[in-house]
């Protein structure tokens, strides 16, 4: 083969001949035409390429933006599910806090104000607490959802506190009630004479009667009316003065009871007794015009009307 360059400058002519020149072929060509081929097969072999290329790159947006779709749905519906929980949390605090305040009223805790346990112990006022809510179209925000959680930790936190008060001055009160003065000390006594101003039928003058008397057959047993340590006892007596045999309990926090006219003692000083626990036995020993109770109630040193205690 030979190439053969033309007089033309934009043609090429080729010329194939045999080993012995006897026969021989040319082929000519425009390298204008092999420019243009040439640029018209490399732009089709770019545009597959940039085709290829965009097609991939769509598909793979595709799946991105589908894979988004889903995580979006997934996390809106996590959102609505997070929603829905804050809501049944809430309702359960409101009827907390409704039934911490009526608990409040029960011990008589008339502070508005009760310190939430943290670092700053933060004071947080019954009047000043608010509900963060959260609308349907709720978009996420960190900052807002941390809001709303420190509202219901700052929420939960004196819920908390107060309850602890409450359990703390129930126990107290609990105590305290064994040793209020609560029981007729005698099993279906009726109330003979009555606390008060009353004619003394010893001396024929009016005189203030610090206790009541109950109705008792001789020998009948008597009971602490509440619980306590026994402060006094008396045996012996002289006829027609005082109230005779005669017990006194004190029960703490400022309380005494008196039981007198006693035939009997069951007691004795320093013993501790409880409410119902047996003392003696009623009788008409002292300055008594038959058989009954004399019974007194002290509250800080001064004389109450008995009935006034008496719950059963």
């Amino acid at each position: 083969m030979k190439l053969k360059k033309p007089n033309s400058l934009d043609k090429i002519r080729l010329i194939f001949f045999s080993t012995d020149e006897t026969d021989l072929r040319q082929f000519e060509f425009s390298l204008r035409r092999i420019f243009f081929t040439l640029l018209f097969v490399g732009g089709i072999c770019g545009t597959i390429f940039m085709t290829s290329v965009a097609i991939s790159n769509s598909l793979s947006q595709s799946d991105t933006n589908i894979s988004l779709s889903k995580t979006n749905k997934y996390l809106t519906s996590k959102l609505k599910r997070l929603q829905g929980d804050f809501e049944k949390l809430n309702h359960k605090l409101v009827n907390l806090e409704e039934d911490t305040e009526d608990l409040e009223v029960l011990v008589g805790l008339k502070s508005e104000k009760i310190e939430v346990g943290g670092s700053d112990k933060s004071v947080i006022s019954k009047k000043n607490i608010v509900m963060a809510s959260m609308p349907v179209d709720y978009e996420y925000s960190s900052d807002k959802m941390d809001e709303y959680l420190d509202m219901l930790e700052n929420r939960i936190g004196r819920a908390t506190s107060v309850q602890n008060v409450i359990e703390e001055k129930f126990l107290h009160t609990q105590k305290k009630i064994k040793h209020i003065p609560s029981i007729r000390p005698v099993f279906g006594a009726k109330i003979t004479d009555r606390f008060g101003i009353r004619k003394d039928p010893f001396v024929e003058r009016v005189k203030h009667h610090n206790g009541i008397d109950l109705s008792a057959r001789y020998g009948t047993k008597i009971y602490s009316a509440a619980a306590g340590v026994v402060e006094f006892t008396r045996d012996r007596y002289r006829l027609n003065r005082g109230y005779g045999k005669v017990v006194i309990v004190n029960h703490g926090y400022g309380y005494k009871t008196l039981y007198g006219h006693l035939s009997d003692i069951n007691v004795k000083v320093g013993q501790k007794v409880d409410r119902w626990q047996l003392i003696g036995l009623s009788g008409d020993t002292g300055r008594a015009t038959g058989p009954h109770l004399h019974y007194e109630v002290w509250l800080e040193g001064k004389s109450q009307n008995p009935e006034d205690y008496i719950l059963d």
